[in-house]
């Protein structure tokens, strides 16, 4: 057939692209005999045939469709064997045509032929170039099937290798068109494919699940193609699935639904009993915080105003004493339930310790709040009564109202509404006490009281204590003993004194009573088992003194309290002592060492420096007080288990100072060893836990050091060094640590004065990035690099942390950026789409104006934004995508694209992949070496490559350095690679060089194809 006469029949009525849409699609993806033939008739309508009938082979028979009937055609009949004439005819050419009928293959697998009858004496050219059309269509049909085919299974393999749960469905009939491996297994199911998803996935349902997000997701399409975040409880396995649904294209082109589900059954009851306090199964400390932050949030939005109270179970430790636990907690629970009745659904009612509650009221004022507490008392002296209890049955509450568009923190809250709380406590404590002091009198009690107590317990209590007064308070009958000493410097009525809190409450200072009331109230309630409180005492010579009230409760076998012991320090040198721990300050530390030092000549002092590790995770978890608590407990901790020739002092922040006079290596390695022990398991405190591990660095007089300063400058680095070395460790100071110590601070010192000098030293190299399927450069990745007299050419693991901890890295970075920005507008010219990558650290990020910065030098450099790439690593993207939200949209608004470098080292997930704001994925080189001999690494990067691809993010893979790396990437359809297999970072001259020799190659070929 000729050129012209194929214009012709493009042009003519009788093309095969004349047909309606619909039909064609019909004919080649129903597999329906009957439906096919419809679809064909109308197709063919335009050559107006007298018979169209359809053959397809179906084992030894033949199976045929005509527009009157579809019957089976025996192997032994006539019309069977003259099909396989025409078969055997059709195996050398694709018609076989007669004046009055025409057979055609279809399909070879199954053998499908198609025969037409014609009215006419013989078939034009143009009739029969629609019928090859028609044949032209079907085989490309098959093999786009097939390759689709291919696809698929490939698709299907990877996600089968997902142990969580995926499956898709047809969006509007809800049919499952696929499902993995590990659903099918979990939900015993073989063939789910086919059914809708409601039928094998629920129990018992009619149609679409009510709570199905499809309805929803679908009324988003007009702003491209919507997700949900969602959790469910299933009914057939009663499992809960944190579900991940889109909507996305299939192969054929129709919108499907697809789901990733997690089972996150065992996290939510972790989270149900991490959040629930187990005994009155209302929200606990952590849970209720929490919420309190979001109201006071709401509050400071001037969304909402709040009344917040603290309630305190009146003498609960009573109750446990004299009635047992178990009615305590009967009492506990009945106060909890007797107050959550009478609560809104918006209110917040939870646990904060023992005894202690807390209600936040929305939107009510402060006499409707006290209202309603005063009701939940009389509901409890009801039943009190009722019950017949013997005990009180109250308690106590403090209450403070926020209107709107207040500012106030929750640990500001909780102090506040405990201050107004403890107000009634202590008036009630007071009251109690004068009663019982009162009672004695009218007894006329003037005797001697005998005093008897376990000396066993005795000990355990006097080794968590200070030196000074030693008091012991025998806690079954509430008899106090003191020293003589302290009888004599405050005037006390004897060593021996009951009702102790009255008779020496009337020795403190008014402005401190509230404190020492406080302290000694915790304890009587079972709310603390240790005491530390400072407060001013009256000594006989009407001196105000400045003292310490350190104690311990000690228990017996059967959990009840016996004994209460302790110290009363003397702290006339307060200005001294730490206020938080009771160790005294560094500059008694100071004070001391000194004074060691002066008094020996070669006998060793060793300074052993702690640090808490992550400690400023308890402080941001929880809250300040609390963290400053712990540092108590850790003093205290630290404290006991020192040997005699040792002592602790409190430094700066979360770190404590220990001299030990005359010890050798081996012995400060067992002090250490015992504290590490000591620390390296979880605590508990108040209910709260907590785990902070224990650094040390060491350093020793003579040898490390010759005098205080450079012992402690020693013991420091060696600390610094511990830390560095993964924490929860020991370090001796070495003449290396020392080394690098001023290696570090000699280059940070350098590169300052580099700064000083307009970035003298400071230079870029870049490393090309190239397209896989050319093999020609697309972009560059601009690398800081450093070298100055006397360090040389610093690696940048080494300059860049040590300019991220001076600060140096804001200025460092913009003139990086800068330089960056000018070079890919200088080398537009030769490379006008090369694009440029610059890498951004967190703290750039949050330098105020950084943003602003960029757009200026965008404007003064005139870089194209098109071609710029700000690279950071996953790390930040991922664990601080929401905070960073705004800057990385002002990013995307300059025009410029986002790179997610180190991709696959920690927060990889489906879910990020979907959400992130990256345009590009930078495959970490973790991954990409030594690919060819990981089934797991190759797994993952086709994974990777295969999602990104579907959510328009482009991928390249870093650190390629091989040949047999280099071909397992080649076919996974990465779009770019950055690798010594195709460059090392170079120079901007080398850079240069090779932009103008492929611009001249260019030249070239186009100047040829010209000619």
């Amino acid at each position: 057939m000729t050129a012209s006469s194929f214009s012709s029949v493009s042009d003519s009525a009788f093309s095969i692209f004349a047909a309606e849409s619909a039909d064609l699609i019909t004919f080649l993806q129903t597999d329906d005999g009957k439906t096919k033939i419809e679809a064909l008739n109308r197709i063919l309508q335009p050559l107006n045939l007298n018979e169209i009938t359809l053959y397809r082979t179906l084992s030894s028979e033949w199976e045929s469709w005509s527009l009157s009937d579809t019957k089976l055609i025996g192997p032994s009949s006539d019309t069977s064997q003259r099909i396989n004439e025409i078969l055997t005819a059709l195996t050398k050419d694709d018609f076989y045509i007669s004046p009055h009928e025409l057979w055609i293959r279809i399909e070879a697998q199954p053998w499908t032929l198609l025969h037409l009858g014609h009215r006419q004496k013989a078939w034009q050219e143009n009739e029969l170039m629609l019928i090859r059309q028609l044949q032209q269509f079907t085989a490309a049909h098959r093999r786009c099937l097939s390759s689709h085919q291919n696809e698929i299974q490939f698709f299907h393999e990877i996600m089968d290798q997902i142990p969580t749960h995926l499956w898709i469905s047809d969006a509007q009939t809800h049919e499952i068109l696929f499902m993995n491996q590990a659903m099918k297994d979990d939900f015993q199911l073989d063939a789910p494919e086919g059914q809708p998803c409601w039928k094998v996935l629920q129990r018992d349902r009619q149609g679409p699940c009510r709570i199905c997000p499809l309805p929803d997701l679908l009324t988003k399409t007009e702003k491209g193609l919507p997700h949900k975040h969602w959790d469910h409880r299933n009914t057939l396995n009663q499992r809960i699935y944190r579900n991940h649904d889109s909507l996305i294209h299939w192969t054929d082109g129709r919108l499907v639904h697809f789901q990733h589900a997690i089972d996150v059954t065992e996290s939510h009851r972790l989270r149900f009993d991490a959040n629930t306090d187990e005994l009155t199964a209302i929200p606990n400390r952590r849970a209720g915080l929490r919420r309190l932050e979001e109201l006071l949030e709401q509050v400071g939005q001037g969304k909402l105003g709040i009344t917040a109270a603290m309630l305190d179970i009146d003498q609960l430790k009573v109750v446990n004493d004299q009635f047992g636990h178990q009615e305590g907690d009967l009492l506990i629970c009945r106060i909890s339930k007797t107050v959550s009745q009478q609560l809104q659904q918006e209110d917040l009612f939870f646990r904060l310790s023992g005894d202690e509650f807390i209600v936040v009221f929305a939107e009510k004022r402060f006499q409707e709040a006290e209202a309603v507490l005063n009701q939940a008392q009389r509901q409890l002296q009801i039943w009190s009564k009722n019950e017949r209890k013997a005990y009180r049955c109250n308690f106590c509450y403090g209450l403070i109202s926020l209107p709107a568009n207040t500012q106030l923190s929750s640990s500001t809250l909780l102090s506040q509404i405990d201050d107004a709380m403890y107000s009634q406590k202590r008036l009630l404590h007071i009251q109690l006490k004068d009663s019982e002091k009162a009672q004695m009198q009218l007894n006329d009690y003037r005797g001697e009281v005998v005093f008897s107590y376990d000396s066993a317990y005795l000990y355990d209590a006097l080794v968590e204590s200070t030196d000074d007064y030693i008091f012991i308070n025998n806690m079954r009958d509430d008899v106090f003993r003191y020293p003589q000493a302290m009888v004599e410097e405050f005037g006390l009525p004897g060593q021996i004194v009951r009702n102790a809190a009255a008779i020496w409450g009337e020795k403190v200072h008014p402005d401190d009573k509230a404190a020492f009331l406080e302290a000694n109230q915790i304890i009587l309630d079972g709310r603390a088992t240790s005491h530390n409180v400072e407060y001013r005492a009256l000594n006989q010579r009407g001196e105000w003194v400045w003292v310490r009230c350190r104690g311990k409760v000690v228990f017996a076998s059967n959990g009840s309290p016996v004994l209460f012991a302790g110290f009363i320090s003397n702290l006339s040198r307060k200005n001294k002592t730490d206020r938080i721990t009771g160790l005294f300050n560094k500059m008694v530390y100071s004070e001391e060492a000194q004074r060691l030092l002066s008094h020996r000549a070669d006998t060793p002092l060793t300074i052993m420096q702690l640090g808490l590790d992550d400690f400023k995770h308890i402080n941001d978890f929880y809250d300040r007080s609390f963290g400053d608590e712990i540092l108590r407990i850790s003093a205290q901790r630290i404290m006991s288990l020192l040997p005699e020739n040792a002592e602790v002092y409190r430094l700066d922040g979360d770190e404590f100072g220990i001299l030990i006079s005359g010890a050798q290596p081996q012995e400060l390695l067992g002090i250490y060893t015992k504290l590490q022990t000591a620390f390296d398991q979880q605590m508990i405190y108040e209910g709260r836990r907590y785990y902070c591990t224990l650094s040390c660095g060491c350093a020793t007089y003579p040898q490390d050091a010759e005098n205080f300063l450079e012992l402690v400058k020693a013991a420091g680095y060696a600390l610094e060094q511990a830390k560095l070395n993964g924490k929860n460790r020991i370090e001796f100071f070495t003449r290396q640590i020392l080394a690098r110590k001023i290696r570090s601070l000699g280059i940070i010192e350098k590169m300052r004065e580099s700064i000083v000098q307009n970035y003298a030293g400071f230079f870029l190299m870049y490393q090309p990035q190239v397209s896989v399927t050319t093999g020609q450069w697309t972009g560059l990745e601009a690398l800081a690099r450093w070298n100055k007299e006397p360090y040389g050419l610093v690696p940048p693991n080494e300059f860049i942390p040590l300019l991220e901890e001076s600060g140096m890295i804001s200025q460092v970075g913009r003139w990086i950026f800068f330089q960056a920005c000018q070079k890919c507008a200088d080398w537009s010219a030769l490379a006008p789409t090369l694009t440029m990558s610059i890498n951004l650290s967190y703290m750039q990020l949050m330098e105020p104006g950084f943003i602003d910065y960029m757009q200026q030098t965008l404007a003064k450099t005139q870089a194209d934004p098109r071609r710029i790439i700000v690279e950071m690593t996953e790390s930040v993207i991922a664990s601080r995508a929401h905070s960073l939200e705004h800057l990385f949209q002002r990013i995307h608004d300059l025009g410029l694209r986002i790179a997610m470098d180190d991709f696959g080292t920690g927060y990889s997930s489906l879910e990020m992949l979907k959400k992130m704001p990256a345009d590009i994925v930078k495959i970490d080189r973790a991954f990409v070496h030594g690919v060819n001999a990981s089934n797991f690494d190759e797994s993952f990067i086709q994974f990777i490559v295969a999602i990104c691809h579907k959510v328009n993010i482009e991928v390249c893979a870093e650190g390629v350095e091989t040949e047999a790396e280099f071909q397992i990437l080649y076919p996974m359809n990465v779009d770019m690679i950055q690798g010594y297999y195709f460059g090392k970072p170079m120079e901007e001259e080398a850079i240069e060089r090779h932009l103008r020799t492929m611009r001249q190659k260019a030249s070239a070929q186009e100047s040829s194809v010209t000619e």
